[in-house]
This record gives C-alpha cells, sequence and structure tokens, in this order.
C-alpha cells in the first residue's frame, strides 16, 4: 500500500518538474531586450554552445536548455554559425533554431577580376575571414592538392559570384565553396579545347586572368587573347602591365621603367611565356576568351584612355598608339 503511494506521490512531482521545466523554456527573457548575435565555431560541444549562448544573453535558463538536447538527444545535431534574435526567445525557440540551423547567412559579391587579396579583404571587411589566414589557407600545398587546384596558389580558381557564406566557416571551406563553383561553371568541353591546342588547364586560366584584368570590354577579350596567343608563338614576351603590377603587389599604382624591369617571375616584360599562374580570378567571357580567340593577326594594343585599346599589327603602328596615348594622357 505504502509502495503504491509512493509511486503515486513520485508521479506527481515528475509531472510538476515538467510541467514547470515547460514554463521554463516557453518563458522568453523579460528584461529590456535588444538584438542579439551569437557565434557557434565549429567543432562546439553542446556544452561550449550552452555557454556561448548564456554569455549572449539569449538564455535564461541554461539547465533547462541543456536538459532539453539531452532529452530529445540533439547534442549532434546542433549547428555551428552565426545566430541572430531579433525578439527575445523561450529557450525551446532557440533549442529549434539552432537543431534547424538557421544561420545568418552574408551575402558576398565576388566581382570578375577580384584577385586573392581582393577577396581576402572583402571577407576581411565583412568580418567572415581573417585575410592573412585566408591568403595563408589559398597558398597550402595540401589544400590545393584537396580541391585539385593546380596552381601555386588558388588564385584563378575562385569563381566570380554571388554567395551566401555563413560565420565561423574555416577560410577551406570558403575557398572550396568557390572552387566548387568554378567547376560548375567551367564547360568541360573547354578544357578539352583547351589541352588539343597544347595549354594545360592552368595555362588557359592564366591566360583568361591577363584577359580579364587587360580590358573590360567584351568585344576585345577574343582580340586580347589572339595577340596573347600570337606572341606565345613567336616566343615574344607578352609585356603586360597588369602581370607586373600582380607580381609586385602594387595594385592601383602607376608603373615606372624601373618596375618594369623587376625580377618578379609574374614579370611578363623580362620573362618570356606565361607567368606562374593566373594574376585574377576571370569570369566566363574572359575565360571563353582565353579558349576561343579571335582570328586576327594584330601583335599590339594600347589603350585609348576611355576603357577601349587602339589594335595594331606592326610595331610602327603600334609606336603612333603609344605616342598618341602619352600625348591624350599629357592633356589631361
Amino acid at each position: 500500500m505504502v509502495s503504491q503511494k509512493l509511486k503515486v506521490a513520485l508521479a506527481a512531482l515528475f509531472a510538476m518538474a515538467c510541467l514547470l521545466a515547460f514554463l521554463l523554456m516557453d518563458t522568453p527573457p523579460s528584461r529590456e531586450w535588444r538584438k542579439a548575435k551569437v557565434v557557434i565555431p565549429k567543432g562546439s560541444s553542446s556544452s561550449d554552445v550552452t555557454r556561448l549562448l548564456a554569455e549572449g544573453k539569449v538564455l535564461q535558463h541554461p539547465v533547462v536548455f541543456r536538459m532539453l538536447v539531452l532529452g530529445t538527444m540533439t547534442r549532434k545535431r546542433l549547428r555551428y554559425g552565426e545566430y541572430s534574435f531579433t525578439e527575445p526567445p523561450s529557450v525551446v525557440e532557440v533549442w529549434r533554431k539552432l537543431v534547424g540551423g538557421e544561420v545568418t547567412r552574408y551575402s558576398v559579391t565576388i566581382p570578375e577580376g577580384s584577385n586573392l587579396y581582393d577577396i581576402a579583404k572583402i571577407l576581411g571587411d565583412l568580418d567572415l575571414a581573417d585575410p592573412q589566414k585566408f591568403l595563408e589557407t589559398a597558398a597550402s600545398g595540401e589544400v590545393l592538392r584537396r580541391l585539385d587546384v593546380p596552381g601555386p596558389t588558388a588564385e584563378g580558381f575562385l569563381f566570380p559570384d554571388t554567395y551566401l557564406l555563413e560565420k565561423s566557416l574555416p577560410p577551406e571551406d570558403i575557398l572550396e565553396i568557390m572552387v566548387r563553383q568554378f567547376r560548375r561553371k567551367f564547360p568541360p568541353e573547354w578544357e578539352f579545347r583547351g589541352r588539343a591546342e597544347g595549354f594545360s588547364l592552368l595555362q588557359v586560366i592564366t591566360i583568361a586572368s591577363i584577359i580579364e584584368k587587360e580590358t573590360g570590354v567584351a568585344e576585345e577579350k577574343p582580340i586580347v587573347s589572339a595577340v596573347i596567343r600570337k606572341r606565345l608563338a613567336l616566343g615574344m614576351p607578352l609585356q603586360m602591365d597588369p602581370t607586373v603590377i600582380y607580381g609586385l603587389q602594387r595594385f592601383g599604382a602607376e608603373l615606372s621603367r624601373k618596375d618594369l624591369q623587376s625580377r618578379s617571375p609574374y614579370n611578363s616584360y623580362v620573362n618570356r611565356g606565361l607567368p606562374p599562374g593566373p594574376i585574377s580570378n576571370p569570369g566566363l567571357p574572359a575565360i571563353r576568351a582565353a579558349v576561343f580567340p579571335a582570328d586576327t593577326d594584330f601583335l599590339y594594343f594600347v589603350s585609348r584612355n576611355d576603357g577601349s585599346h587602339k589594335f595594331s599589327r606592326t610595331l610602327e603602328e603600334h609606336i603612333r598608339g603609344v605616342a598618341s596615348y602619352r600625348r591624350d594622357k599629357s592633356e589631361e
């Protein structure tokens, strides 16, 4: 008889405890609320998650949250990332958000022609990656092998596009997302065509990256490609300023005569052939132009100061074009 009464009492106590827990879980913070953000790093344990949420003033009752996670056996389903709470949440709402992976995502646009340093700055400005760590990872041989990137760095294979990225993504994951997009966008038959003409994938993308930096005029891209191809065939130095700028990492600066004699492997004035790798991350139009150059015998070109270029077949024509460029520039 006593045993039966004890069971009933224990059952009642258990039911009251469950009710109390439910009320606690469903009661949002009562204090004046301000939008809260909590970053859960990759690899965090459920105890770490609970602590971070409590430190972020999102949880009033951390113990109840831990009980909920344990009771629902969802410790391994808590997603890492940044979470935003615009309204005061209950414990259940916090749990649902983390189990559902409702992380904050940031729209990141990588323009055509951006280089690794540009991308590192974009990510750094949005606090999505440490710029130096991103650059180091992009040059890691182990990472490049895993991503099947054939160059000395990931330069050239980070496809220019708009991405939705989460905080707490390590640099390697960000690189993988962009390289995968390159693989999705780059038609395999273009690689086959390049190889049939004697150019590896790395060389095709290197040519495309130079085209991208030399001209923003769509109609000119295949012509610039033809100039590069012809100079390579003749054994002439490419003599293209963007390669020198990349080697010096003096982006946006005017080049001096001394710069053109710099001993960088990217200096196409003193080195024949292509540089060791791409100098930017080209878009599809530039890559297409690298694979399908124009049928022309132009060998030189110079800026017209309006974004377009004057193309020449002979050195004499080119010298006149350069003189005209310098004259126009002096009159600005």
